[in-house]
């Protein structure tokens, strides 16, 4: 289900942003993105992500992230090494899965991400797990 659609939405104040390559939505101290059908998100991508992010919530935030997996689309798992860095923004990650397919490479990326990640089946899910997180409370 995409976040807009979700009754999860309706409770939370966001700002949308649409890209090229996929929707993102920013929130307090996390944000969601769905990528684009057959997009393949890369490195390229990727920074092009994080340096918007860093425009909006500056260079010391720390921030989770919610892959709203509604579209099919491939990632370089290589990317979650990223996070392993002292200067990255990311500090959780969870993986909403709506298919066989996209749990089983989140088990994968999961294995891969030095940050900690979740496999969720719901926005629900993964929105109470991010809240959760002794990482983003001040």
């Amino acid at each position: 289900m995409h976040f807009e659609e979700s009754p999860v939405s309706k409770s939370l104040h966001y700002k949308k942003i649409v890209l090229e390559f996929g929707t993102y939505y920013l929130l307090d101290r996390f944000f969601i993105m769905e990528i684009n059908e057959g997009t393949h998100f890369n490195w390229d991508k990727l920074n092009f992500l994080l340096n918007s992010l860093r425009d909006h919530y500056g260079h010391h935030m720390h921030l989770a992230y919610i892959a709203n997996r509604v579209h099919s689309y491939s990632i370089d798992p290589v990317l979650w090494s990223y996070f392993d860095k002292d200067d990255s923004i990311l500090v959780a990650a969870s993986i909403v899965s709506y298919r066989d397919s996209t749990r089983m490479s989140a088990n994968i990326e999961k294995q891969i991400a030095s940050i900690p990640l979740k496999r969720a089946k719901s926005l629900e899910e993964a929105i109470e797990w991010v809240r959760q997180l002794k990482e983003l409370k001040s």
